[in-house]
């Protein structure tokens, strides 16, 4: 399972943390650290769950570090499913989808969200689920007016969106 740049988690959690979100969605969570720092380190959170595209990344660990972990397509998702959270963490997960899917999913999420994706497009390699395929490179200007708040490094484009 790839992984994401450890570097770019004190932006991450900086970013969260200065909404006071009660609720979170990490979406594509991989190993869990998302869930694992923000809920150690954002103390207004109460509630985070996760979404995992792919069966074979729901593991135990997941399951321990989450309130709730859903094994589905966040793009399947409706927007009031998605306003059950005010934010939404996406964390090396946009470059995954093709651009109109990444913005389609992005203007149905009404809270906050916290994105970050390289800042160079590179193939993740041989053998690995297709929902590891990285489909495109995001810059800030690709979110628009949306953009809130601007944490990105060397690292990756890292970005606070505004609530809708």
């Amino acid at each position: 399972m790839p992984t994401s740049n450890l570097a770019i988690w004190p932006a991450i959690v900086t970013l969260i943390d200065a909404v006071h979100p009660k609720s979170v969605l990490d979406v594509g969570p991989g190993y869990g650290k998302g869930g694992t720092l923000v809920r150690e380190y954002c103390r207004s959170v109460e509630t985070i769950d996760a979404v995992e595209a792919w069966e074979d990344y729901v593991t135990a660990r997941m399951i321990c570090i989450y309130d709730q972990v859903f094994h589905d397509d966040v793009c399947r998702w409706p927007t009031e499913r998605l306003g059950d959270y005010d934010l939404v963490l996406m964390s090396e997960v946009i470059e995954h989808l093709e651009k109109p899917d990444g913005l389609d999913l992005l203007d149905r999420i009404p809270g906050y969200v916290v994105i970050t994706t390289p800042m160079e497009f590179f193939d993740n390699g041989p053998n690995l689920p297709p929902t590891e395929t990285h489909r495109s490179l995001w810059s800030i200007g690709d979110f628009g007016d949306r953009v809130e708040a601007d944490a990105s490094m060397l690292g990756g484009v890292v970005v606070r969106l505004a609530r809708r």
